[in-house]
């Protein structure tokens, strides 16, 4: 979309009218930090009753750092023990009103638009949730924000966690590891790994991820951590980093235990951080089968199998929450990139099944638009006092917008507002307005204008010249001459 087809109004605040600000200052939690939010609450297992489906989140609120006392159940060999009978409400314990309802999540785009036309599919399964993957709009959900056991879609985490450490170094595609014994006696989905025989960490990815191994998965945590419970204070560190609100993780691989669960709207955070955070990796995630050891075995995500556009991710399945699938999809020629999570339907063909219908939805219904690039300028303005006389001002990101299908672009229309007069010095990326998108009169975005060139002071002349004009600029102003 190009200038010429916006309604580009740029407004001098200091003749029509004062624009305050208010500078929210967001702390990024390292992954230090959040290890200590972790370990310093005193919360315990019991939690009082959830009393609202509508309320949001609160935003201080991390489960992960919750549920101290929950651990997962072992046997005698020190693996999780699959036998165990962990009742569904201690697997997933009510909510605090502090997580929000069920629906305490960003409203879906299919509820803000329906003057378009708009619907929500009718998706078989407990909740679900369709994210865009470049801007983390929501197109639709159902009870995305209920708390279900995740099973092995935890792995997600567990390989973002592998991935964090490839890309920086900390350990290798080429590394081997040695398997410790207690990845032989963990149960469930299997990569069939000899104890104390020595696998490369890209074997071991690949095992995760297609043959969905447990003991591929236990045998990476050791790795990484030197312990399971360990990685598992990493994975609840990193839900806290990555604002998954309302997750706990109490083993690497899903198995059952106490206090292990997500829901769809967390794991779609997580999914788009996978998909857009370590892009050299993700095509492991579309890998229709793996063979180890002379023994060959297909993916489970059986999408992959059925739906042309899907490009990977991770299927989970437990008693108590059915069937599960966090996918993703991309189609030539279209921008949109899609994240789908379907949580808790009957079997691996009805997940896969779901999962497609969401995402065709998704494709056939909305479109993605960028109105402005990232650096691209957007006008000139006037800097006060400055070596230069203007600044260039621009987006420090692509403003991109998930619309309906049937939403007409020339109707969309584009103001900026300056926050005051600008003087120098300007430092590039400075915050100096902001742009409004509208559409029929309704906003549907803001984002921040910065500069992006940087000012410097100009001499002591200038500065006072620049003084003196500015007020009787602005005296004129005030009497609208």
């Amino acid at each position: 979309m190009t200038l010429d087809r916006k309604n580009l109004r740029s407004v001098d605040l200091a003749n029509n009218c004062k624009f305050e600000t208010r500078m929210i200052k967001i702390k990024q939690l390292s992954l230090a930090a959040a290890l200590a939010a972790l370990f310093s609450t005193n919360a315990v297992m019991a939690a009082p009753a959830n009393t609202a489906d509508q309320t949001q989140p609160d935003s201080n609120y991390f489960a992960a750092t919750q549920y101290k006392d929950a651990k997962a159940p072992l046997n005698s060999y020190g693996a999780i023990d699959v036998q165990k009978n962990i009742p569904e409400r201690i697997q997933v314990p009510t909510a605090p009103a502090e997580a929000g309802g069920n629906n305490g999540v960003p409203e879906a785009l299919a509820k803000k638009w329906t003057q378009e036309g708009t619907f929500l599919p009718n998706i078989k399964a407990e909740s679900y949730i369709l994210i865009d993957s470049s801007t983390g709009q929501v197109l639709a959900s159902h009870d995305a924000n209920k708390r279900m056991a995740p099973a092995s879609t935890t792995k997600l985490m567990l390989l973002y966690i592998v991935e964090q450490k490839l890309a920086d170094g900390s350990i290798s595609l080429d590394s081997k590891v040695e398997v410790p014994e207690v990845a032989w006696h963990t149960g469930g989905s299997r990569m069939f790994l000899k104890p104390g025989s020595y696998v490369s960490v890209k074997d071991l990815i690949q095992g995760v991820i297609v043959e969905s191994g447990n003991d591929a998965a236990v045998t990476l945590a050791n790795y990484v951590a030197g312990s399971q419970s360990s990685f598992v204070s990493m994975m609840n560190a990193t839900a806290v980093q990555l604002k998954m609100h309302n997750t706990h993780f109490t083993t690497v691989m899903g198995l059952p235990a106490p206090a292990h669960f997500s829901t769809a709207y967390d794991l779609g955070i997580l999914g788009q951080h996978v998909m857009n955070d370590f892009p050299q990796y993700f095509h492991w995630y579309s890998q229709k089968e793996f063979e180890y050891n002379h023994i060959r075995q297909p993916n489970f995500n059986r999408l992959l199998f059925t739906y042309k556009y899907a490009t990977g991710m991770k299927t989970g399945s437990t008693k108590a929450a059915g069937y599960s699938l966090v996918s993703s999809a991309a189609m030539p020629g279209n921008p949109m990139k899609l994240v789908a999570v379907v949580l808790g339907t009957k079997s691996l063909n009805d997940v896969a099944a779901e999962s497609k219908a969401l995402l065709t939805y998704g494709f056939r219904f909305f479109k993605q638009d960028t109105m402005y690039q990232a650096n691209q300028k957007i006008s000139d303005q006037k800097v006060w006092g400055g070596q230069q006389d203007n600044v260039s001002v621009g987006l420090d990101k692509p403003l991109t917008l998930v619309l309906p299908t049937s939403v007409n672009e020339k109707q969309l229309e584009s103001a900026i507002k300056y926050d005051s007069d600008i003087k120098a010095p300007v430092q590039k990326g400075e915050k100096l307005g902001e742009m409004t998108v509208t559409y029929q009169g309704k906003v549907i975005k803001t984002e921040p204008l910065v500069a992006l060139n940087k000012v410097e002071e100009g001499s002591w002349f200038t500065r006072i010249i620049a003084s003196i004009t500015l007020y009787f600029h602005k005296l004129f102003a005030s009497y609208h001459l």
